[in-house]
């Protein structure tokens, strides 16, 4: 295995223990194992446990962030939005409740969420809802900023744990319609009424 595919693979296993076992619990010997290597080669690659956790966030939110933007590209602002909300709801499922506990102590991890995902989704929903007004499908007093707010209040306040995850996920869903459908026009809450769109919840195998 050349260099650049094994890097690929230790970020993405040790993501998958990150995940599910929380930082804490997961130690570069403990991913060492899990890759079958040496811990000399997982060291070659990543100095230190802070280093390969960055790196492992960094690489699946570009992933995340990126596969947002796919669903968005083709999509009318309406639709994008109710994309861009959804990719971001089932991105924040992935995240167990041990890696959510661990997390805030990571003020180099936090930042990365707000620099590679927050931030570029919020410019990308100013520029949707701007679309959205020209084209008559909002109304022109609407406000982006507290639109904004609501979306992540809403998704902050999703439980990480549930025990019915599809009733937790229809009513985030309404939430979300719902709101939008306040700030539409007429003609952009037919929109919104066609809109198709599900959550695609995002595999595990590769995420963190």
């Amino acid at each position: 295995m050349n260099h650049d595919r094994l890097r690929r693979k230790i970020i993405e296993t040790a993501a998958g223990c990150f995940l599910k076992y929380g930082i804490k619990n997961t130690s570069m010997n403990f991913v060492s194992e899990v890759l079958h290597i040496s811990k000399r080669t997982l060291y070659q690659f990543f100095p230190g446990k802070c280093d390969l956790l960055e790196a492992c966030v960094a690489f699946r939110l570009e992933a995340s962030r990126k596969r947002i933007e796919r669903q968005c590209e083709q999509s009318c602002p309406i639709e994008a939005i109710v994309c861009m909300n959804y990719g971001a709801y089932a991105f924040s499922r992935m995240f167990y409740p041990a890696f959510r506990k661990d997390v805030i102590r990571y003020t180099g991890v936090l930042s990365l969420f707000d620099e590679e995902y927050r931030i570029p989704l919020c410019e990308m929903c100013s520029e949707l809802f701007d679309d959205a007004k020209r084209m008559r499908l909002m109304l022109p007093e609407s406000n982006f900023e507290f639109a904004f707010r609501f979306f992540e209040n809403t998704l902050l306040a999703v439980p990480s744990a549930s025990c019915n995850e599809g009733r937790q996920t229809e009513a985030y869903s309404n939430a979300i319609l719902t709101y939008l459908a306040g700030i539409c026009t007429d003609e952009g809450r037919k929109r919104l009424n066609n809109i198709l769109v599900e959550i695609q919840y995002e595999d595990e195998d590769n995420s963190i």
